[in-house]
């Protein structure tokens, strides 16, 4: 059953033409008019030409015909009688009576013989297919001329007998009086004769016509109903095939204006002509804008900008088909950019140098933010390798009318017309969803720039207190998970406030810049330094060994010790104080370890300042003297 409706089908598109190009469905359309109204033509000019020909044959052969024996029938039944009357009186005018009669028939016939023989066959083309179908009548003109001879010997006879009376040989004339009755006999036995034979035409003539009329009149009818039923049949056929898929779109971008996508009304594919192929387009692109309003709407609602770059190369990979990508994301305060997404593993590099890490100046997409394509233009980025034999194509993320991140989609170089046409139209379509998550990247920048100055202190550029609080459930869980320990170098300035009271706040702001920057130089990537508050900072070393808090806290108060410190009025020298404490070894409590670390501190001030201590619970117990 399946394979008998899948035939009708294919069938029905074939006679339909509906996988026809519609310029071609159209053609076929004209020519399909055209063929019923030249069928109807042609039906109506045949039949009109066969009724055309069978009245000329009624009028150029029966009805002269008839009328010729309408016109001798009278004459022969009067010369008929007058043969038969007495003649011993008058013969003469008898006979010159008879030779009128005879006369006249003999001229009805040879007019209407010499007019069959020589017919005047002109006019317009029609009439000369007809002239040329139509065929003589030999044998009525054969009648017509035993008529004739008839006739003439009846004047023969005539003739003969006024000769004789003229000449007054013999005034007995009963034999020419026989004689010519005779062949008045043996005439108007050829007229029946011919007149049957002629009635006969007449009728059958006649019916011809009549059928050929009717004929004419089914046929016309009939094509005419055939041919405007198949019109209406392919005008309603054309016109749905192209409303309704219109009306549908109409619909369909109407709801993309309002932001409201129903992919339950997406186009239904019946033709593979142009209408067939821009509803797989639109389909195409319902489902792209309608994937595109969902995928905006999830990372709306995700936490963090690492999050919407891990989604967005999600959708380059599942919906773009795009698997050779990176993202960059871009530190404008420090002209850096790094790979956010996928990140590096093992011995992968970079596509690119990778000075532009370090300076994204570098990267033309940054500095130009436009589009970068080599598809385009051979070589444009100095800083793409070339000798990975790679095309790039690398689309910068204007956020808040700068780059703030960088995409960069990677092919292979050996390519066709056609693989680049698909990969501009996979581009395409990571474009739409890199653009409607722009808005979003730039509020989750946003944010997280407003965290980030919140969780920084602005003068030193250190984290401060609220990050400590923010983040230390997660430090201490990690360091926990790992069975490791955090060291907690408290540490504060010796005589600071005298720095501002002879120097002034300036040499003091100075003083803790420096002071943060040889922090950060003497710890690792993963130690965090916090600017506690004032002139006090808290650095935590995660996952140390015993005794490495101490070894880095005197490296910190040896470079702080030899260390010249540039102020306004010119150079002055400073030391500092380090109480340390580790956690969980002196405590469970990670608050607790920090009150350990600046219980240490005021333990190393106390005892004369520039050094460095350790916590010992006995100085826990001596808590109250300090």
């Amino acid at each position: 059953m399946e394979t008998i409706s899948h035939s009708w089908r294919r069938f029905v598109k074939f006679i339909t033409f509906i996988n026809l190009p519609i310029k071609k469905k159209f053609l076929l359309f004209g020519l399909g008019t055209f063929f019923w109204f030249f069928l109807v033509g042609t039906v109506a000019v045949s039949v009109l030409t066969f009724i055309h020909y069978r009245y000329s044959q009624l009028s150029n052969t029966t009805i002269p015909y008839m009328q010729t024996i309408q016109k001798v029938s009278p004459k022969l039944d009067a010369l008929e009688q007058l043969s038969k009357w007495e003649h011993t009186k008058n013969q003469n005018k008898q006979l010159l009576e008879a030779t009128l009669f005879v006369r006249s028939m003999l001229d009805t016939v040879t007019q209407t013989t010499i007019n069959m023989q020589s017919s005047n066959k002109s006019g317009n083309f029609f009439e000369m297919l007809t002239y040329s179908l139509s065929k003589d009548d030999p044998e009525g003109i054969g009648a017509l001329q035993d008529i004739l001879n008839q006739i003439k010997k009846m004047e023969s006879t005539i003739s003969y007998a006024l000769k004789k009376t003229n000449d007054k040989v013999d005034t007995d004339l009963s034999s020419s009086w026989d004689e010519l009755n005779t062949t008045i006999v043996k005439t108007k036995q050829v007229i029946e004769s011919f007149s049957a034979r002629t009635t006969k035409m007449h009728d059958e003539y006649s019916i011809q016509m009549n059928k050929a009329i009717k004929f004419s009149i089914n046929s016309i009818a009939i094509i005419i109903l055939i041919a405007v039923s198949l019109l209406l049949f392919f005008t309603r056929w054309l016109t749905d095939a192209f409303s309704k898929p219109i009306e549908s779109m109409i619909h369909q971008i109407h709801s993309i204006g309002t932001g409201e996508v129903d992919l339950s009304k997406k186009l239904k594919i019946k033709s593979e002509d142009e209408i067939g192929t821009l509803s797989k387009e639109f389909n195409k692109l319902v489902d792209t804008v309608y994937g595109v309003t969902v995928f905006k709407k999830v990372i709306e609602e995700d936490t963090s900008l690492d999050v919407v770059y891990t989604r967005l190369g999600e959708v380059f990979e599942r919906d773009a088909k795009i698997d050779e990508y990176r993202i960059y994301d871009i530190n404008d305060a420090k002209q850096t950019m790094k790979v956010v997404h996928p990140p590096l593993f093992g011995d992968e590099t970079l596509a690119c140098h990778d000075e532009i890490l370090n300076n994204c100046s570098l990267c033309r997409a940054q500095k130009t933010g436009h589009k970068i394509s080599s598809l385009e233009y051979a070589g444009i980025c100095r800083q793409f390798i070339p000798e990975q034999e790679k095309e790039h194509i690398c689309i910068p993320l204007i956020v808040a009318g700068k780059p703030g991140a960088v995409v960069q989609f990677t092919f292979n170089t050996k390519r066709t017309d056609e693989e680049i046409e698909d990969i501009q139209e996979r581009v395409f379509k990571a474009e739409s969803y890199i653009k409607n998550s722009l808005s979003v990247i730039e509020t989750k920048q946003l944010m997280h720039t407003l965290r980030e100055s919140s969780l920084v202190d602005g003068l030193t550029g250190l984290y401060n207190r609220r990050f400590l609080q923010d983040h230390s459930n997660q430090l201490i869980a990690g360091v926990l998970r790992r069975k490791k320990q955090i060291s907690l170098l408290m540490c504060d300035m010796d005589f600071f406030k005298q720095v501002n009271d002879a120097h002034g706040h300036d040499a003091g702001d100075s003083l803790l810049k420096d002071t943060s920057a040889i922090f950060r130089k003497s710890v690792r990537e993963s130690d965090i330094v916090i600017r506690f508050g004032g002139e006090e900072f808290l650095i935590l070393l995660i996952d140390t060994e015993p005794q490495y808090g101490m070894m880095v806290a005197e490296k910190i108060r040896k470079t702080v010790e030899n260390t010249n410190f540039k102020i306004p009025s010119g150079v002055i020298k400073k030391t500092i104080s380090i109480g340390i404490s580790e956690f969980p070894k002196d405590t469970e409590g990670f608050w607790q370890a920090i009150k350990f670390a600046d219980v240490a501190l005021y333990k190393a001030k106390d005892t004369g300042r520039n050094r460095c201590v350790e916590f010992t619970s006995e100085l826990w117990d001596q808590k109250d003297n300090f």
